[in-house]
């Protein structure tokens, strides 16, 4: 977080929880209080200009549509993401990170490990595959398409910082306006060209099968082929609908879950109680095996969703939402004026005070003991507040538990963070202060 937005957020602690801050003539509010969040999020389910700024490419996704648009998707959407067919993604979630495993190998024993970016491809191929249907094989597509997201990432970021260039007519005489162009263009072919291939796939191979075959089955496929599933009815999404969800979820999948494993190793690393109770209860359910977890394994893994809970409570990879205040908003203690804007940090209502004197510690046993937790549901809002929350909330989870489970296994993890320092931007990343190293088990 910024100096000068901790301070913000330090102080609506102090102000009931919210502070005003004019940007121009313009008001934002900041919000820290749990409860006010929530009405905020479920209240106001626009979003402020500043999303626009990804329009050209995410359009019609969950996280830039228009209200109307959101309403309609998502109720489609959500079936895809309830716990049968989520557990059909869990073949693709064990191999990706047996895949992981093993290129991990050749950074054993170094004294500080760039793993990062072994998250980064392990989350980008596995995201691709459970959302486009890509294999290990498209490892070239797989490429161009995270380089082209990251590429586009860093101009969104600078374009948010630099507020110049909000204004879409200084934007459009950049050079970054034709970087970007480039870019949207790159990954809107490679996204149309997979939507092809699959339409083709799907034709052929439904002329191989019965009839009677259950296309909800529990059999896996990816989340391309159940938006396709529509085509035909009255339901069917628009082929830049289609391209619209699958980008935003790649995009939102992949770069969320690298940083929030990257720092629960980091926080496992340097707390070795942790750690060897990680270890402990992995044995306990897996054995030294490594093989692979099914879903009755993830109900056992109790410590592991702990420590995978607390780390994304203390960094949560999407630190602040926003939204447009299109009418008046009446809080418990303050009236919104229409038109402006609401921020609300979710990197401070993770450490509300209502988490106790310990909320900026590293303490996953809190997650054990329910009379330990905040009365406050709402205190937890890593996966977003209210109605337009994280749809994959509960597949991230799954893919962040079984990924863990695997390296863990194979791994003792060491770090230091007493000089940690967060990135705190788009996403909230580990910027410099730490070191990492692994070593082999066995």
């Amino acid at each position: 977080m910024s100096d000068w937005e901790r301070k913000v957020y330090e102080y609506s602690l102090r102000s009931g929880g919210i502070v005003t801050v004019f940007i121009g003539t313009h008001p934002f509010y900041f919000l820290s209080d749990p409860n006010d969040s929530l009405q905020v999020a479920n209240t106001c389910l626009s979003k402020p200009y500043v999303y626009n700024f990804a329009k050209e490419l995410y359009n019609n996704g969950l996280n830039t549509a228009e209200e109307s648009t959101w309403k309609r998707h998502r109720k489609l959407l959500n079936p895809a993401f309830n716990i049968q067919i989520l557990n059909s993604l869990l073949d693709v979630f064990n191999d990706q990170a047996q895949r992981l495993v093993a290129q991990l190998a050749t950074e054993t024993g170094k004294n500080d490990i760039d793993l990062e970016t072994h998250l980064s491809n392990h989350f980008i191929k596995t995201t691709c595959h459970t959302t486009l249907g890509l294999s290990p094989d498209d490892g070239a597509i797989i490429k161009d398409y995270a380089s082209a997201t990251q590429e586009l990432y860093s101009i969104y970021l600078q374009r948010a910082i630099k507020f110049w260039l909000h204004l879409q007519c200084i934007f459009n005489r950049c050079s970054l306006k034709k970087k970007h162009d480039v870019l949207v263009r790159t990954l809107k072919d490679i996204s149309d060209e997979v939507i092809y291939k699959r339409k083709l796939q799907i034709k052929q191979d439904n002329k191989k099968l019965p009839k009677s075959c259950d296309q909800n089955s529990d059999k896996f496929r990816p989340l391309l082929d159940r938006m396709l599933d529509f085509t035909g009815t009255e339901d069917e999404f628009a082929d830049d609908d289609i391209r619209d969800h699958v980008n935003t979820m790649v995009g939102a999948a992949y770069s969320t879950s690298a940083k929030s494993i990257l720092f629960t190793l980091i926080l496992v690393g340097c707390h070795d109680d942790v750690q060897s109770k990680l270890f402990k209860e992995l044995y306990e359910v897996l054995g030294d095996e490594g093989r692979n977890l099914n879903k009755f394994d993830l109900q056992k893994l109790v410590y592991l969703e702990a420590v995978i809970k607390e780390s994304l409570r203390l960094y949560p990879p999407v630190p602040r939402v926003a939204r447009l205040n299109q009418s008046e908003v009446k809080l418990k203690n303050f009236t919104l004026r229409a038109g402006s804007t609401s921020v609300i940090s979710l990197h401070a209502i993770n450490r509300h005070p209502m988490w106790g004197a310990d909320a900026d510690l590293f303490r996953p046993e809190r997650w054990l003991d329910p009379a330990s937790l905040p009365d406050n549901p709402n205190a937890f809002a890593s996966f977003s507040l209210g109605k337009r929350n994280c749809i994959g909330k509960i597949q991230a989870m799954m893919m962040m538990k079984i990924s863990l489970a695997h390296i863990l296994l194979k791994y003792s993890i060491t770090s230091t963070s007493a000089e940690l320092k967060t990135q705190y931007d788009l996403l909230q990343s580990p910027a410099m202060g730490y070191k990492i190293n692994i070593q082999l088990r066995r």
